[in-house]
């Protein structure tokens, strides 16, 4: 249950808050963070719901889910969130690739329609 407590109040925090008020809101999520006994637990939580918003494009800030991050790094260490950061890599990199593709196709089409 108090996983949920925290994803929950991660997410809301993320959509509804300015960028100050999203730091304060994450600092005293971590401070919640610090109470609970299984970490791994979180970890595991975290990760299946993060991975979700990731993938169907529903995370509300990249830059705020990288600060969660970035503080879940600092309270537990750099092995914690390595998997997690390891994620957001994989998008950026997939989302450059899925760019680089579209372009590709469009000056393969450019030059089609040149030589028609």
């Amino acid at each position: 249950m108090s996983c949920g407590v925290v994803h929950g109040r991660v997410h809301l925090t993320l959509s509804q808050k300015t960028d100050l008020g999203a730091d304060i809101a994450l600092d005293k999520t971590i401070t919640v963070f610090r109470y609970l006994t299984d970490k791994d637990v979180l970890e595991c939580y975290y990760k299946g719901h993060i991975v979700k918003r990731l993938l169907l494009g529903r995370s509300v800030s990249n830059d705020a889910e990288r600060q969660m991050l970035g503080k879940l790094k600092d309270e537990c260490g750099h092995q914690f969130t390595q998997k997690l950061e390891g994620m957001f890599n994989d998008m950026k990199l997939s989302t450059e690739t899925m760019e680089g593709y579209r372009g590709h196709l469009a000056r393969i089409r450019y030059a089609e329609d040149g030589r028609a």
